[in-house]
């Protein structure tokens, strides 16, 4: 067992190493711009329009990078995608117009759609219907502990030097080093089955409202939470610690989660964890102005990171759920689509509340979205009945800052269908 485990990280082992770069470069930028913007007096409106640009690209991303890797090939694609994140990354120390910085985020969304797509297409040709899961979990862990990881780095210097802007982007580059050294063919990315927005949404109302709702929450929370502990009185190395302890968060949840998911009625398992989410961050919006012992305040954000990153990976399961096989791939496209969308619009709204009542306002929008989203779910298990453990599709975990896995996806293997179009 321990020896078939080496064996499969040892063949990806490269590709997790440039995985790890370039997503500790991104996430080290995308706390270190709203913490430069607040210390520069940024009205917390415009610091969410540039940050929510990031998900703009990420969707533009999603919808066109694939055409550019099948035009270049992998290797020059990721490159491409390197280079060019790199760049903007260095535009950042040198030109500071917000005009400028909302197109620079776009471009990195746009290129962090491409690394990613590219990476986990490599992985891909590189796993077995046995080994797939397994490389999955590689590739979560990995990508989890990188974003972590790279957060914590905003406490090397002073946030309004370069200095940071020059680490992330030769972190970014750095990422060039192993892709580019590694002896894979070429992955495949075929076109696959063609899904609507309609068919999806009656195929599962609860799987598609979610994407939107996991959107709006992971959006405002990654784009506005560093700005968030800057206002509540944090310092930059408590802000990075908020932050972190987030993602930190959505990694370890995941097991439980899943064990739940698997177990209950996935639509149960989303409501009670979102009421139980809305009504403390609700609670918590009520006692922060008049002070919370940070230890309490970490505690808490564990545990909203674990439940905010739950939300996407739970609502594609319950979407998988009522699909035939065929369409997963499609679904999952779509979903993604409605995510990027919903967390472009959650900056823009969480920082319009913030700017008018304060930073209280910041865990009422999540709160509020968390509890009508668990209303909503409810009354959908009042008028549809659960599905059988049997008809159940198994739950698999998916990074919620760039949820884009799909090709390494257990449960899209065309190759394992039965007869009636599922595993």
């Amino acid at each position: 067992m321990t020896r078939n485990v080496r064996e499969v990280l040892a063949s990806v082992r490269p590709l997790l190493g440039g995985t790890a770069a370039f997503v500790a470069g991104n996430s080290l930028l995308g706390i270190v711009l709203p913490l430069r913007m607040e210390a520069a007096g940024y009205p917390v409106a415009l610091t969410g329009a540039i940050m929510a640009a990031y998900y703009l690209g990420l969707a533009f991303g999603g919808l066109r990078g694939k055409r550019v890797i099948l035009r270049i090939g992998h290797i020059r694609a990721f490159a491409v995608f390197a280079a060019l994140a790199a760049a903007t990354t260095l535009a950042y120390a040198t030109i500071s117009h917000p005009a400028v910085w909302v197109f620079l985020r776009i471009v990195n969304g746009f290129c962090v759609a491409g690394l990613t797509a590219t990476i986990e297409s490599w992985l891909n040709t590189k796993s077995s219907n046995k080994t797939r899961g397994r490389i999955l979990g590689f590739y979560m862990l990995t990508f989890y502990l990188a974003m972590a990881f790279g957060q914590t780095l905003v406490n090397l210097t002073d946030v309004g030097a370069p200095d940071l802007f020059m680490l992330s982007a030769s972190l970014i580059v750095l990422s060039l080093v192993p892709v580019a050294m590694t002896k894979l063919g070429e992955p495949n990315l075929s076109e696959s089955q063609v899904l609507n927005v309609k068919d999806l949404y009656s195929a599962s109302p609860v799987g598609m409202v979610g994407a939107g709702v996991a959107g709006l929450m992971v959006g405002s929370f990654y784009a506005l939470g560093a700005v968030f502990a800057s206002r509540i009185g944090l310092s930059v190395s408590e802000a990075a610690l908020f932050m972190s302890v987030v993602v930190l968060g959505g990694l370890v949840f995941q097991l439980p989660m899943g064990v739940l998911a698997d177990r209950y009625d996935r639509r149960i398992v989303i409501s009670v964890t979102l009421l139980v989410v809305g009504i403390t961050w609700g609670l918590l919006a009520g006692v922060i102005a008049s002070g919370l012992p940070f230890f309490a305040l970490l505690i808490m954000t564990l545990g909203f990171g674990g439940a905010m990153s739950s939300i996407y990976p739970l609502c594609v399961a319950e979407t998988f759920d009522r699909l035939e096989r065929r369409y997963y791939v499609a679904a999952s496209g779509r979903l993604l689509m409605i995510y990027s969308i919903s967390a472009t619009f959650g900056p823009l709204l969480a920082s319009a509340l913030m700017s008018i009542y304060g930073p209280p306002s910041f865990l009422m929008f999540e709160s509020a979205v968390a509890l009508l989203y668990a209303v909503f779910v409810l009354v959908r298990i009042l008028q549809e009945p659960s599905l059988p453990v049997d008809k159940r599709e198994k739950y698999v975990p998916l990074p919620d800052a760039a949820p884009i896995a799909m090709g390494l996806d257990p449960r899209a293997d065309l190759d394992s269908e039965g007869e009636d179009g599922r595993a």
